[in-house]
């Protein structure tokens, strides 16, 4: 299925609670389209979608950034996680894979974009500027590397490493979240707080 702008909308409406274009379509079309939803080994729709549901711009380029934000020019990595139906949220909500410390200096203004999805649900979209957890991967890296040349490394993060005033809620389905129980009661806690900090 291609991801075109008619395809991103309708995938976009569908993770966030609106399912009625999709229902309304045959059952081949359906089945094709809830296989590349519900796919946990790729994520390449969640990542388009995160993008999308912001109005940022998707890149391609390898090693690079992921989106722009049209409106600042701000660089952005997207770090979507998916979570079967019924399983709960590790304390470790994304990660970057293959990383050295030149990859790491290549990213350092970037913002991150967290998302996470259940199965066929948009839970929460996150960003936040990559300082915020710059230095620990750092050094974790520093750590996993001391005298393997060549060695890259996976860099996880929690989401109690970016709770600060610089993080932005742009997204967060608190009801299909609590019904589902896919957060911790801190972490739900945390994302309610900042998302309505923002509104204040």
């Amino acid at each position: 299925m291609e991801l075109n702008e008619r395809n991103l909308n309708l995938f976009t409406d569908f993770f966030t609670g609106n399912t009625a274009e999709v229902d309304n379509k045959d059952d081949d079309y359906k089945n094709l389209f809830l296989t590349y939803a519900s796919d946990n080994n790729s994520s390449t729709v969640r990542e388009a979608v995160t993008l999308h549901y912001l109005g940022y711009t998707s890149r391609k380029e390898k090693h690079g950034a992921d989106g722009i934000a049209p409106n600042t020019g701000q660089e952005v990595e997207v770090k979507p996680k998916y979570v079967t139906k019924g399983k709960k949220l590790s304390s470790a909500v994304g990660n970057f894979n293959d990383m050295t410390l030149e990859l790491l200096e290549k990213k350092k203004n970037y913002s991150v974009i967290g998302s996470l999805f259940s199965d066929t649900r948009l839970i929460y979209v996150v960003e936040f500027p990559i300082s915020l957890i710059y230095e620990k991967m750092k050094q974790h890296i520093i750590k996993k590397i001391e005298g393997k040349a060549g060695k890259r490394v996976v860099c996880s993060f929690s989401y109690k490493q970016y709770d600060s005033d610089l993080l932005t809620v742009h997204y967060f389905d608190e009801k299909t979240s609590k019904e589902i129980k896919i957060l911790s009661k801190p972490h739900t806690k945390m994302l309610t707080k900042r998302k309505n900090d923002k509104t204040k």
